[in-house]
């Protein structure tokens, strides 16, 4: 504040002066000297330097002059800094930063890698092999059998009846198929036995020969040309199967046989 005060006293006895000096070049210049003027002429023209100041209100401020551009509005306390740019709205709390494009979407646990191509789709195990197809029984063979070479009606014998004909043990047989003629003129015969075990052949074949035997007796006197293609029979064994033929087509029915067992 002194130095303030100081300032203004200063700058006012400065204007006062510049004012006297103004005013009395002005008079100089209005008044045409002469060789009789009084000295006190122009003492009175010429204004005191105590009645300046007051001459001149406008130009002596009535109030404080305004203070250099470095002294004023100086605040009674000393102003804060304003936050610099790189401090504006700063959170109380630093943000975490955010993941990088490599991080974003992190799984909890690292991926298993996709399987190649040789081993896409590779099971825990290996599978196990599918199952055999079903092997053909007797009964599909023979029916095959017929298809392909035409026979007379016939009958498909029962396990009582091929046991009561033949004297076979069903039990030694996985399965079977005997078709008898429907009618007692035709001597024809196909029978397919299908043993469990390959010893047990021989007692199949036992029964063939059995059944053989009493077809030709009862065509013996009856019907000669019957008796004669009984007489005629065919047995064929091929790994488990034993064939029995009395047709006079055995050949193109053995073929068949085979051809089916082929097929399996």
């Amino acid at each position: 504040m002194k130095k303030s005060a100081m300032s203004f006293l200063l700058i006012t006895a400065l204007l006062g002066s510049l004012l006297t000096a103004c005013s009395g070049n002005a008079d100089k210049n209005n008044i045409t000297p002469t060789a009789t003027s009084s000295p006190t002429a122009s003492e009175s023209v010429s204004p005191s330097p105590e009645s300046s100041p007051s001459a001149s209100p406008e130009s002596s401020p009535s109030e404080q002059p305004e203070a250099s551009p470095s002294e004023s509005a100086q605040p009674d306390k000393k102003p804060q800094p304003s936050p610099s740019p790189s401090e504006s709205a700063k959170p109380d709390k630093k943000p975490q930063p955010s993941p990088s494009p490599s991080e974003s979407a992190k799984p909890d646990k690292k991926p298993q890698p996709s399987p190649s191509p040789s081993e896409s789709a590779k099971p825990d195990k290996k599978p196990e092999p599918s199952e055999k197809p079903k092997s053909l029984s007797s009964g599909d063979i023979v029916d095959f059998m017929l298809e392909q070479v035409e026979q007379p009606v016939s009958l498909d014998m029962s396990a009582e009846q091929m046991e009561e004909a033949y004297g076979i043990d069903p039990d030694i047989l996985e399965n079977f198929a005997v078709r008898a003629p429907f009618v007692n003129i035709k001597s024809n015969e196909l029978a397919l036995f299908k043993v469990k075990k390959t010893k047990d052949a021989a007692a199949v074949k036992k029964g063939i020969e059995k059944r053989a035997g009493d077809i030709q007796k009862s065509f013996e006197s009856y019907l000669p040309d019957q008796y004669e293609n009984s007489k005629n029979y065919r047995v064929v064994t091929q790994g488990n199967y034993v064939l029995f033929i009395i047709s006079e087509s055995a050949d193109d029915l053995e073929k068949a046989f085979k051809g089916a067992l082929a097929q399996k």
